[in-house]
């Protein structure tokens, strides 16, 4: 469509102009001046006219752009104020200024004004939008309407309202996707494995029909919980089981602490017998192979720890919960000669072996090492244990090393030194933790490909990964109960030095308190291999003698504990000195003789952390009250670290880990 120019914006006044003096021009050069003289007139008269005619088109042009800017800005704030999506205009404090029609259907009640967006979205994040001149607010729901919004601003002039900054906000409906996202997370499929983890031993105590009744009443829970929550149970071998279910209820499972743990407990056999489950619960999983991935890792993760538990594995997240009976101990062997030879195996094919435990170590980590450094000597590899500082809880062992086997401080390196040894083929055995973090050595374990992990802690949600072979026997009193057993199995007979021998003995006698806590027949087994060994019980009591400075240490310790929560007793060590963490955890587990003491902690002062210590005895779980604040170990015996130089925040952390657990027992 051709457009047409305003009649105030044509001018024909210079056509006049050009041919008036073309005549003035040839009136001259003809002689005929008068009539130059009256054309000369009218060039005058036409130019005043010209310069009248321009005046008034300048102003009639103003008058026009200023009606037509006029009319773009109505139709823009009638755009605004009557445009489907509901607009606002806030400032940084959340001042509202100024809101649309749309806008103002949103609001509750018959209010046509609110001073603040807070009055309509409680918590508004407004000051997220400072320093940025556009950008997206997600999901921001509307109260009482169960409507959701996807916020769009942009920043204003700045002053247009006001002194600071100002944002015009663009409200955008997510409501229909938000709904469809839920219910796809809430029927989402959750799968659980589930396994009687002390099925075979309690068998062995029960009448075949006893057990098929028990067997039962376990199935018949388990089916009735599955029932509750939209799902179904399958039961694929003699004690195990899966259940499928939808993920909306999972939150629920895990509020009651997956209470189906302690029905299946409360069923009872000839001699009080009763059976407890293992549950592996696999959630969020991008894809049904890898949630059963999740599942069955979670299952690892909850037969590692002991069993009676469920763990629930997320792609970003491991949480435990139960834990609170004691590991049943294995009483087939057939896993110990499977990884007795797979480790010779192994060792044989790899052309050197670094050893390391947990860093501050003590005589289990050192006395397990000992053991491994014989296994490979028998089998003719050369091998490294990795020890940076020899502690307060070695010194004993180190000294006599240095007099009876002089070739193992020879074979006691560094990290440094370790890595520069390592190479494509080297094996790394790491002993006594299966925490990357806590090794005497992380950057070991990045560098060399081929690892064993062998451990007697409940298993933790750090773990190390791709291992070639990992043997986690919570059952068991310590690592050297496991290598002890280890060298029985292997074929080659392997000949213990009575050094060995008394090294693998103190790593058992110092986890178990010597044989108090968690000693059960393969304990007093392993024990009677090592003394058939050589192992002798004075020399190894030796090896705890300490200096009546340290004893005076822990007398004090003692007397400076307090009774906390009725039968927990806690003390604290203030000052940082080499004995410390031995001082705190022997003071540990004198406390436990204290009349009516269940569970004692002793806190002791590090560089750039304070060490808890735990000790219990019978059913309460130190280990699930030091996991709240990061740490781990057993049911009687755990510790862990709090990142703070302030021993009364410690404390603190302490109090409340104990009285969640105290809260989450009470029947």
């Amino acid at each position: 469509m051709e457009k047409k120019t305003p009649l105030f914006l044509k001018d024909d006044s210079f056509i006049y102009f050009v041919v008036i003096v073309l005549l003035i021009i040839i009136f001259i050069i003809e002689g005929m001046f008068i009539y130059a003289a009256s054309a000369g007139l009218v060039l005058v008269i036409i130019t005043a006219f010209t310069l009248r005619k321009q005046i008034l088109r300048n102003k009639e042009l103003k008058n026009y752009v200023i009606n037509y800017t006029k009319n773009l800005e109505n139709l823009s704030i009638n755009s605004f104020y009557y445009s489907p999506l509901p607009i606002c205009i806030i400032g940084l404090n959340g001042k509202m200024f100024w809101f649309n029609n749309k806008f103002k259907e949103l609001l509750s009640g018959d209010s046509d004004v609110i001073e603040n967006i807070e009055e309509f979205v409680g918590g508004f994040p407004s000051k997220s939008m400072d320093g940025n001149k556009e950008g997206t607010i997600s999901n921001i729901e509307v109260p009482e309407t169960g409507r959701s919004f996807n916020v769009l601003y942009y920043e204003l002039e700045e002053g247009r309202f006001g002194e600071g900054r100002s944002y015009v906000c663009y409200w955008n409906e997510n409501t229909a996707f938000i709904t469809l996202k839920n219910k796809y997370n809430d029927e989402r499929p959750i799968t659980m494995l589930i396994q009687i983890d002390n099925y075979e031993e309690i068998s062995e105590k029960l009448e075949l029909g006893e057990k098929s009744s028990m067997t039962a009443q376990t199935e018949k829970i388990l089916n009735n919980y599955a029932a509750e929550m939209n799902g179904f149970v399958l039961k694929y071998d003699n004690y195990k089981f899966l259940m499928i279910i939808e993920n909306k209820y999972l939150e629920t499972l895990e509020a009651k602490k997956f209470s189906m743990l302690d029905d299946v407990k409360s069923i009872r056999g000839t001699n009080d017998f009763n059976f407890t489950l293992s549950i592996g619960t696999g959630a969020m999983a991008k894809n049904l192979t890898q949630l059963m991935d999740y599942s069955k890792g979670a299952l690892d993760v909850a037969l590692g720890r002991g069993g009676d538990q469920a763990v629930v594995k997320r792609i970003n997240s491991v949480k435990f919960y139960g834990g609170k009976s004691k590991a049943v101990e294995k009483r087939t062997k057939v896993r110990a000669r499977i990884i007795s030879y797979a480790l010779r195996q192994i060792i044989d094919q790899s052309s050197n072996v670094i050893i390391m435990g947990h860093r501050v170590g003590d005589m289990d980590s050192l006395g397990s090492a000992i053991g491994i450094y014989s296994i490979a000597k028998s089998r003719g590899k050369k091998s490294y244990i990795v020890l940076n500082n020899v502690n307060h809880a070695l010194k004993n062992m180190y000294e006599r090393m240095k007099k009876e086997e002089s070739h193992y401080i020879e074979s006691i390196i560094t990290t440094e030194k370790a890595l520069e040894l390592s190479d494509q083929n080297t094996l790394i055995v790491v002993l006594d933790t299966h925490r990357k973090s806590y090794t005497e050595a992380p950057e070991l374990i990045d560098q060399i490909d081929k690892v064993v992990l062998i451990d007697h802690h409940r298993r933790s949600e750090e773990y190390i990964e791709n291992t070639l072979l990992d043997y986690i026997e919570p059952y068991a009193s310590s690592t050297c109960e496991l290598v002890a057993e280890l060298i029985q199995y292997m074929e080659e007979h392997i000949k213990l030095t009575k050094f060995e021998a008394d090294a693998l003995m103190a790593g058992i006698v110092v986890d178990t308190n010597s044989f108090t806590f968690k000693t059960g027949i393969r304990t007093f087994e392993a024990a009677a291999f090592l003394k058939r060994r050589g192992a002798d019980n004075v020399e190894v009591k030796e090896l705890f003698n300490e200096s009546i400075e340290f004893m005076k240490k822990k007398t004090e310790i003692i007397e400076r504990s307090e009774i906390v929560f009725d039968d927990v007793a806690v003390s604290y060590i203030d000052e940082t000195t080499e004995d410390s963490n031995v001082a705190a955890a022997q003071s540990a587990d004198e406390l436990l003789t204290i009349k009516d003491v269940n569970m004692s902690f002793v806190l002791v002062r590090n560089k750039e952390y304070i060490n808890i210590s735990g000790r219990s005895v019978g059913d309460m779980n130190v280990q699930v009250i030091l996991e709240y604040l990061g740490g781990g170990g057993h049911l009687n015996m755990a510790g862990a670290q709090v990142y703070t130089t302030d021993m009364e925040e410690a404390k603190a952390k302490l109090y409340e880990a104990i009285a969640q657990y105290k809260k989450e027992i009470k029947p």
